[in-house]
């Protein structure tokens, strides 16, 4: 059979035009998916956000319940579901921080203060800035409070600080001798513990929670004790638990106005009324000894202002109590002195003379000299008001005329007023070597010279804190040469009782300069600048370097220089962020502070929701940080997780009337907040004919960009009025777990 076989050209060329016509559609749908590839990535990632932006709300929303309303011990859990991105801790890139000044027409600002150096930048234009002076605040559960104790130390009494909510359960304290853990102490709430200090060598105490700590040697001595909260003005309290050893105290309270005084000693409470003579130059006082068999906690608490006096050695012969002026430093013109038999000693630290008066009676004391006096003056019946025309420091000798000078006491710096700095002056009374002088580092590290009975010089560091060495009678000088400020003791006879505070508290700088622009000073911490994250928590729990902290400005008020005229605390808090990819990597919704954040689309900072505070009525301000601290046992990852959200304690920072409040807060959304928080602000018409200037704004209350500085600070607007200002700082601990279906 025969096959004709012929060749269509035209079929040929037909099937040839539809695989290349089908190749070219395939081709245009490729290239259109290609194009549209970043949209659809686009439209993901605000799916991501959207979703994660309404759990993170509910975080929020949960936190802020617990936070304020919270107890300790109370605990929320809450769920997030990622889609595809992933949960994560980011411990360095979140803070912020709050300040305010406590005298009008005073502005007090920083810079540099979240970066891990050891740099601050501050500017206080309106008068000279003496000193300033920082605590670490030991914010997070993997942040112990450590306690030093000086080589003289007999005994110590210990009770947990009071605050505003105290944990439940008891405080873990870890004795540490020679860098070895001797005792694990679990201390309750409301109870106190001795412990005998002779039996180790460099001992140190390490704590979860901030102690009281009464250190005492031979009978002990006195001191003017610490209020559980002090005015940031002038140091005084209202309210005091000490720990007392066991035997006979005197306690005395002293106050400016009349006074209702309540104390409470083995479950027994007495109430005590104190009149006021309505003469301006005389205090009022409340006396009275106590007895007990065992350690005890006293509990006292005031109507009125007041400081609180003990004295544990009732012979008559040891104690030395530094006195606080009437401005809060050590150091000042104006005094309200004890009605206790004993004697005065009067030290004037500049090279002019000063001249001290109190009813019916006065003295002259020549520069850079002491004068001694018997008190209390004959016949002054309340706590005398001691004036002077210049800065000088007084101390209070609880001794008889043939051993004035016994005791043991923290000598005051001179070129800060409070309990650390670089110069420190004081004169000692006994012979034969009978005094001993004790420095601590309050910083990394220091080199400072002694001049008295010998001259040296001598290097300390966070290391090896304390150097104790024999003096005679005379005038004592330490003078920093380099680095950091100490701490100094001295200690006269067998004898003597301080208190001692944590080896992060109160690290004081002199600054003595009157300046309009930004002062450079140094923190006195080792700096972190360009170190691993995992170096930055590491120094964070070793105390090397400060998580969080406060600072306290030391400037003139027109009579002193020596007054606490601002603060501010500084918070490195973790933010819990939710990383996911767009059509770009790099996004993220994150909860930090109280505030939900985000930086999609394309890196554009924005707020979902703002910070938590309160306003009003009338020029109030108030304010709870919610601080979440992930334990050590939290995990991460794109699972479903499950948070437990514990409140650790809750504590008051601020409640006191205030002049002006700033907050800023750590880039890169600290532009957006500024901003976000002053959105009525375009409705004023102060603001629009005027822009930038606060001080004609008078239609506008609330948050004001600082155009001076930038816009990641603001200004709390009030007119001009003063402003009733609380601070809170809720310390929440949180587990992040992954759900097991």
């Amino acid at each position: 059979m025969k096959h004709n076989i012929t060749r269509d050209d035209d079929a040929v060329s037909a099937a040839v035009a539809t695989v290349l016509l089908f190749g070219g559609v395939v081709s245009i749908i490729g290239l259109m998916l290609v194009s549209m590839l970043p949209i659809i990535e686009e439209l993901e990632g605000s799916i991501e956000r959207d979703d994660m932006s309404a759990q993170m709300m509910v975080l929020a929303q949960q936190t802020e319940v617990l936070s304020e309303h919270g107890m300790p011990g109370d605990s929320t859990e809450v769920t997030l579901i990622p889609l595809d991105g992933s949960l994560s801790w980011d411990n360095t890139r979140g803070g912020m921080w709050y300040s305010s000044t406590w005298l009008d027409d005073t502005t007090f600002r920083m810079k540099g203060i979240l970066d891990f150096d050891d740099v601050v930048e501050i500017k206080h234009p309106e008068s000279k800035t003496t000193a300033i002076c920082y605590d670490d605040l030991r914010l997070g559960p993997t942040r112990p409070f450590y306690y030093s104790i000086p080589e003289w130390v007999d005994t110590l009494s210990i009770s947990a600080q009071q605050g505003l909510a105290a944990p439940l359960g008891p405080i873990k304290i870890k004795l540490v001798a020679a860098q070895s853990t001797v005792e694990i102490i679990e201390l309750p709430i409301g109870e106190s513990h001795i412990v005998d200090s002779t039996t180790h060598t460099d001992l140190k105490l390490e704590s979860n929670h901030e102690l009281k700590i009464l250190a005492y040697s031979g009978q002990g001595g006195a001191i003017m004790a610490t209020p559980d909260k002090p005015n940031k003005l002038d140091h005084t309290g209202r309210s005091w638990n000490i720990p007392l050893p066991s035997g006979d105290a005197i306690i005395q309270v002293v106050s400016k106005e009349a006074n209702q005084i309540t104390s409470t000693v083995n479950g027994v409470e007495t109430r005590h009324i104190v009149s006021d003579n309505g003469d301006s130059r005389v205090g009022t006082h409340w006396t009275t000894t106590l007895s007990s068999i065992e350690p005890t906690i006293l509990a006292i608490s005031s109507s009125a202002p007041s400081r609180v006096m003990v004295i544990t050695e009732t012979s008559a012969n040891s104690g030395i109590v530094n006195l606080r002026s009437n401005s809060g430093s050590f150091i000042g013109t104006e005094f309200l002195a004890p009605q206790l038999p004993g004697y005065l000693e009067i030290t004037n630290p500049t090279e002019s003379t000063a001249t001290a008066t109190w009813k019916g009676g006065g003295i002259s004391v020549d520069g850079l000299s002491t004068e001694l006096i018997a008190w209390p003056p004959v016949g002054v019946s309340g706590a005398p008001l001691i004036d002077i025309d210049i800065d000088v420091m007084i101390n209070w000798y609880n001794n008889d005329s043939n051993t004035v000078g016994l005791g043991a006491s923290l000598v005051p710096a001179a070129d800060t007023g409070f309990s650390s700095g670089k110069e420190h002056m004081f004169t000692t009374r006994n012979s034969n070597l009978l005094d001993k002088i004790s420095t601590q580092i309050a910083g990394y590290s220091s080199t400072w010279n002694y001049t008295g009975s010998t001259t040296f010089n001598h290097s300390s560091s966070y290391a090896n804190q304390f150097y104790q060495f024999p003096a005679d009678a005379g005038v004592h000088q330490i003078k920093v040469i380099d680095d950091h400020p100490l701490r100094v003791f001295r200690v006269s006879g067998n004898s003597g009782l301080v208190e001692i505070i944590h080896d992060g508290a109160e690290r004081c700088l002199g600054i003595d300069t009157t300046a309009s622009g930004w002062i450079t000073t140094e923190l006195p911490w080792e700096s972190m600048s360009g170190r691993s994250e995992l170096q930055i928590l590491t120094s964070w729990s070793a105390g090397t370097h400060p998580s969080s902290y406060s600072a306290n400005l030391i400037a003139s008020n027109g009579r002193t220089d020596y007054t606490t005229v601002a603060s501010a605390w500084i918070f490195h808090i973790s933010r819990l962020t939710y990383e996911f990819t767009s059509s770009i990597t790099g996004m993220e919704v994150a909860y930090s502070s109280g505030a939900v954040l985000t930086n999609h689309p394309e890196f554009l900072p924005t707020v979902l929701k703002q910070p938590n505070d309160r306003s009003g009525p009338g020029p109030r301000f108030a304010s709870t940080i919610p601080a979440l601290n992930p334990t050590s046992d939290s995990t991460v990852g794109a699972g479903v997780m499950e948070l437990d959200i514990e409140l650790a304690y809750r504590e008051s920072l601020a409640s006191e009337i205030a002049y002006e409040i700033r907050r800023g807060w750590y880039s890169p959304y600290g532009a957006a907040i500024a901003n976000s928080g002053a959105s009525g602000l375009d409705e004023s018409l102060d603001w629009t004919v005027y822009p930038g200037n606060l001080n004609l704004l008078t239609d506008y209350v609330g948050w004001v960009p600082d155009p001076s500085i930038g816009t990641s600070e603001a200004v709390w607007h009030t007119n001009g009025d003063p402003i009733q200002f609380s601070l809170q700082l809720s310390s929440l601990d949180v587990t992040m777990t992954e759900a097991v279906e």
